[in-house]
């Protein structure tokens, strides 16, 4: 029997190491292109900076263990408290806004399940010290191109507000377990259960039919969502709601990726965390976000001065796995090139040369089998190069080969 690993962890190699990779380079290369800057926080750190007021949420699910001076420390078990602490506690003077694009694997003791281990890969862009529309837009707008840069074959976003389920609850006077009793409903979509609360509240007619109509509110953007949530509204916070998601699917429209998104402000999982916008994305093939996101005004505060944030993760295992159902597995990556060793040495040379030109290059050094590469090479020791693949054979001048297969 093979070594056995812990729970919640995996081995990657060839093609699915390989394409995790490339999903982490090219979320990286589109950050960049959008002036993020990458930032790299230490896989642990001391427990109570992970578990701040905001982020408590977590702290049950924390890998943690002590030093040798007796602290408590932990395995991160996301990026963005990180990027928070690093902001709130050494780079608030620096020039506002700020960006940042982060990428590694993170940790959390939960039953693993399909797409989520115990140890998962997370890449990720937090915009700070921007508290407009337009920052929010731009979240949003790079989470969808970096969608359709993957190739998978379709996917939505949903696209809520906390300000509106945070209104309403201040309207109606809630305590934080009456708040949570309704939460937990709409989390279950349950009509039945929220009816009773209505009920137990002793709600009026109007009070009732807000508390109701968050079942409805959700759909794409021609179904009148927003109408309908602005005439529910029953104060200045909830209308606010409304007219911030108005005016960021302005802009997202103007990106050309409003078709993209529908709204959800049923979707209220993450009230204690969130402040504003909040978003998911979903694709075919797994029952569960490939990208979590949104406002979090209060989180760099709990290091250093306020500065309104927001941001998003892209689970990386998530979005292995959709594409691996939407496509088939990704296949073993192959090298370009097969170079054959000759006696006068100059596959070496020929070697070197492939490598510089961006090939990728294997030496034959014994067992391998040639016809699993897509081209052989060999010098032929006479200022020639015998080129061999699916095509037939081909001989070349030494100094003509590679330009013939550039």
């Amino acid at each position: 029997m093979p070594p056995a690993i812990p729970r919640g962890v995996a081995d990657y190699f060839g093609g699915p190491a390989r394409q995790r990779r490339h999903i982490e380079a090219s979320l990286r290369e589109l950050a960049r292109a959008w002036a993020y800057n990458e930032i790299i926080p230490p896989v642990f750190e001391y427990a109570e900076t992970l578990t701040t007021e905001v982020g408590g949420q977590l702290a049950e699910d924390l890998y943690s263990f002590f030093d040798r001076d007796g602290r408590v420390l932990a395995l991160r078990p996301d990026l963005t408290i990180p990027t928070a602490r690093i902001v709130g506690s050494k780079l608030y003077d620096q020039p506002l806004p700020q960006r940042y694009f982060y990428a590694g694997p993170v940790f959390r003791y939960a039953e693993p399940r399909a797409g989520r281990q115990r140890e998962f890969w997370q890449a990720g862009v937090e915009l700070m010290g921007a508290a407009s529309p337009d920052a929010d837009a731009e979240v949003l707008a790079l989470a969808a191109q970096a969608l359709q840069q993957m190739n998978l074959s379709t996917f939505r976003f949903s696209l809520g507000h906390m300000g509106y389920f945070h209104g309403l609850i201040a309207h109606l006077g809630l305590d934080a377990a009456a708040a949570t009793s309704l939460q937990n409903a709409l989390d279950r979509k349950s009509e039945d259960d929220v009816r009773a609360l209505v009920r137990a509240w002793e709600l009026d007619s109007v009070d009732g039919d807000a508390v109701l109509g968050l079942l409805e509110l959700f759909g794409s953007q021609g179904d009148g969502i927003l109408t309908r949530a602005r005439t529910l509204a029953r104060n200045e916070q909830m209308l606010a709601a409304v007219a911030r998601l108005e005016a960021v699917e302005r802009i997202l429209d103007l990106y050309g990726v409003k078709r993209f998104f529908d709204i959800d402000l049923a979707d209220v999982r993450a009230m204690d965390y969130y402040t504003g916008i909040t978003f998911k994305a979903y694709t075919p093939g797994i029952g569960f976000s490939v990208v979590n996101g949104g406002r979090y005004d209060n989180l760099v505060g709990e290091f250093g001065p306020d500065l309104p944030a927001v941001g998003c993760a892209f689970y990386i295992d998530r979005l292995l796995l959709a594409r691996t159902r939407q496509s088939g597995p990704p296949a073993d990556p192959a090298p370009d090139l097969l170079i054959l060793p000759c006696d006068c040495g100059q596959h070496i040379e020929l070697a070197r040369a492939a490598r510089a030109a961006g090939f990728s290059v294997a030496m034959t050094l014994g067992p391998e089998d040639a016809a699993h590469y897509p081209l052989r090479i060999v010098c032929n020791c006479d200022g020639s190069v015998t080129l061999e693949d699916a095509r037939g054979v081909r001989t070349l001048p030494l100094d003509l080969w590679l330009e013939a297969l550039l």
